[in-house]
């Protein structure tokens, strides 16, 4: 009788173990789960403040841009619809600009809107002036002075009071770039 004890003891022990052990296994299980899943979150997590910081931070520079475009664009619009003069083409400039670590190119075509029909006969005549105004100051500029809009624009202000201070008969009203290119 005492052998029959002990087998069914170890009997119960054994499925003590086997059920101890079927019990373990939902909680290993669970724990891994919840740790999968945890993971991910904190992925998904990462990747969506991720991709909202991304959109703050182009969706402002995005705005920027497009507020100065529109400002610029409505200017040309008020100076297209203002404008009534006479257009003169000059022919391309081809300059060195003023960098000093390295050589750049700027390759300009301008045209010269001029307020009367007077003006461009006079501009005519004193063209070789004009185009030695402008090519001093184009080859006083570098790289970065002329490759965002904002130089640009300052750069066709300066362009028209450097033309305005030849021309006696008129002035020069605007000056329109149809070539810019920069190496």
């Amino acid at each position: 009788m005492a052998k029959e004890e002990k087998v069914e003891e170890e009997a119960k022990k054994k499925e003590g173990k086997d059920e101890a052990a079927d019990g373990d296994l939902p909680k290993k299980g669970s724990k891994r789960s919840l740790i999968k899943y945890g993971i991910i979150g904190v992925g998904v997590l990462v990747i969506l403040s991720g991709g909202f910081f991304g959109w703050r931070v182009f969706s402002k520079k995005g705005a920027e841009e497009s507020s100065h475009v529109s400002t610029a664009s409505t200017t040309e619009g008020d100076n297209h619809k203002e404008s009534t003069g006479h257009v003169v083409p000059l022919d391309s400039f081809v300059v060195n600009l003023a960098d000093p670590s390295e050589v750049r190119y700027l390759k300009i075509t301008i045209n010269l809107e001029m307020d009367k029909k007077e003006t461009i006969d006079e501009a005519q005549t004193k063209m070789p002036q004009i185009r030695d105004a402008l090519l001093m100051l184009l080859t006083s500029k570098t790289s970065n002075d002329v490759k965002d809009t904002g130089g640009k624009l300052k750069l066709q202000d300066e362009m028209i009071a450097r033309v305005n201070s030849f021309i006696r008969t008129g002035k020069v009203s605007a000056v329109y770039f149809t070539e810019f290119v920069m190496q």
